[in-house]
């Protein structure tokens, strides 16, 4: 056919409107208008249309049904012309863009019409344009994926995550978008960190967790446009407790990159480890439905899961033990169990490998038993205090806290006094410059001199909550020898999950490690009682009237001050360091007697 004599009146039309449903097209008009200015337009011009096809759906790649449909209707002759809004709605991708030119090629395609009259014949000229449209327009998309994925990459190196911010964090829509930043959620983000610290007390599965953040806290999503506004489901809490991004990371284009330093992070690193490995069911058994007290504080010394075993025994009235679930009568006399005067029941229960048990390696269980007559001797010899040492301890905390307080007082006004002299040093400075007194070389060289001196005004001082960290240490130190000795199981998984516990099991000996705070205290008391062997003696009783304070901030504890010359010798400056470090004063009985005796 002759493109120069074709009639595209009498052509047969495909209507055909695209829009990306990815945000491919944003400035392009929806489906909806697409299809009204092209019917108006097929109206005005009595074009003959066959078919209308419309879908929602990136270009970017092959595989289009809508396209494919398209094509279909041309290679079987039902149609041999395309009515769309632009000819770059047709393809986004080589492939396609040249099957369009290959039909042309063939007279299948006779026609491509716009609204806006650039259309195109079969003609080597405008074969050469669409071809060159569709290829540009395919540049174009790369172009694009290659400015988003530069713009998510910069800002991953920022510390923001791209999309949606995570449970718990806001997208700032005060930025512009493409730069937006991370909002703490306030009303969200304080639950999801209650629910980090119930989860890794091993208290909770994930089933009971949700259930606490639905029942208890009232957790529900974010309300968006279509989602949201409805409370938290199960797989979404699963979600968060597997999500970095909590922990201070996230995950892009295959490299981690740290989250923004000015949002808060809920867990450590650690901490995030511990709750994969809580969450793992691979090796955790899943026949075992009795609580144990270890579950989750044990572990193997290759960090293996320590699965608990109940042995349920019964002892006959012969005097022989066996395992007697699914009997009626023991194995050995054969009397009825039921009918037994003088029986004892016994449950019992092991910790064992459950890696190693899976893979029929050998292992070796240790009793619970064992490890609470283990764990009541490390509380015995390291954690038992006399009541009159927790209350001088409670005493001499609070004085700290004042103390501390008045001294923050004194030092931020001492910063504002040389916040202001700094100023009015940089003002003067100025002046001789203005004034021609000093080079601008000078100028320079003085500013940096002032800077460096009064650089302690911009320096922001880590404050650390040592003050409820140390009255958390004395209460639990006076509620754990009661609490495991005669608790309830789950007054005693709180203690020890308090107390920050990890039970390493190495298939010979048990080993117990405690937070740093309290490990902080345990090494501060050992190392005190290996100089002074009387400090905190078992059995002696204070002497009425020396536990009062003769006069105020003068705390007295007779049975520290063995010697008084060798207290003298204490490092102090070496133990206050070691309070701002761990946040814990690892052994109140030193500033006691630095009180007392006035030691710098």
């Amino acid at each position: 056919m002759n493109y120069k004599n074709l009639d595209t009146s009498k052509l047969n039309y495909v209507i055909y409107c695209r829009k990306s449903s990815e945000g491919e097209d944003k400035q392009i008009q929806s489906l909806d208008t697409q299809l009204r200015e092209l019917t108006e337009h097929a109206e005005r011009n009595k074009l003959n249309i066959v078919d209308i096809i419309s879908e929602s759906k990136s270009a970017f790649k092959t595989g289009r049904e809508g396209f494919n449909k398209l094509t279909s209707l041309i290679n079987t002759g039902k149609a041999n012309a395309i009515l769309v809004i632009r000819a770059n709605r047709i393809s986004r991708n080589s492939i396609d863009a040249g099957y369009i030119i290959s039909l042309m090629d063939e007279k299948k395609l006779l026609y491509i019409r716009t609204p806006n009259s650039t259309c195109y014949t079969t003609s080597s000229t405008d074969k050469m344009m669409i071809a060159l449209e569709l290829i540009f327009s395919k540049k174009d998309s790369d172009d694009k994926g290659d400015m988003v994925k530069e713009g998510l990459k910069s800002k991953a190196i920022k510390g923001i995550p791209s999309g949606v911010a995570t449970l718990g964090f806001t997208n700032d829509k005060t930025e512009e978008k493409g730069n937006r930043k991370w909002k703490v959620d306030e009303e969200r983000l304080w639950k999801i960190k209650k629910l980090f610290e119930e989860f890794l007390t091993s208290k909770y599965s994930a089933g009971k967790l949700h259930k606490y953040a639905i029942g208890v806290l009232k957790l529900n999503t974010v309300k968006r446009k279509k989602i949201g506004g409805e409370m938290i489901t199960l797989s979404r809490i699963y979600e968060l407790l597997k999500d970095p991004v909590y922990a201070g990371f996230f995950f892009y284009g295959g490299e981690r990159y740290e989250l923004d330093r000015n949002l808060p992070r809920l867990i450590t690193e650690t901490q995030r480890n511990k709750i994969l490995q809580l969450l793992s069911s691979k090796n955790i058994p899943k026949t075992q439905h009795h609580q144990s007290l270890y579950a989750g504080f044990l572990n193997s010394d290759e960090n293996d899961f320590m699965g608990p075993d109940f042995k349920f025994q019964l002892i006959c009235d012969c005097k022989h033990k066996f395992a007697y679930r699914g009997k009626t009568h023991c194995p050995n006399c054969g009397r009825e169990i039921d009918k037994l005067e003088n029986s004892k029941y016994l449950t019992k229960c092991y910790y064992y490998n459950s890696r190693k048990k899976k893979n029929k390696l050998p292992y070796k269980s240790i009793e619970e038993e064992l490890i609470t007559t283990e764990l009541k001797n490390y509380i015995k010899d390291n954690l038992t205090f006399s009541n009159s040492l927790l209350d001088w301890s409670r005493k001499y905390i609070h004085e700290l806290k004042d103390k501390e307080i008045n001294e923050d007082i004194l030092m931020r006004e001492d910063k504002k006094k040389r916040s202001e002299e700094f100023e009015l040093k940089k003002f003067k400075m100025r002046e001789l410059l203005r004034d021609g007194k000093i080079t601008n070389d000078e100028y320079k060289s003085d500013l940096q001199i002032l800077v460096n001196q009064y650089k302690d005004i911009n320096e922001e001082v880590k404050e650390s909550d040592w003050y409820s960290e140390m009255m958390e240490i004395t209460n639990l130190i006076e509620e754990i020898e009661k609490v495991i000795e005669k608790g309830t199981l789950e007054a005693k998984r709180n203690i020890l999950s308090r107390l920050g516990s990890n039970l390493v099991w190495n298939d010979e000996k048990l080993s117990i490690y405690s937070r740093k705070s309290i490990n902080t205290l345990v090494e501060g008391i050992k190392g005190i009682k290996s100089e002074f062997p009387k400090f905190e003696p078992k059995k002696y009783q204070v002497p009425q009237g020396l536990n009062e304070k003769n006069r105020a901030f003068d705390p007295i504890f007779s049975t520290m001050l063995p010697l008084v010359d060798e207290f003298r010798t204490l490092n102090w400056t070496a133990i206050k360091r070691d309070i701002e470090k761990s946040g814990l004063f690892s052994l109140f009985s030193n500033l006691s007697l630095q009180n007392q005796f006035n030691i710098q």
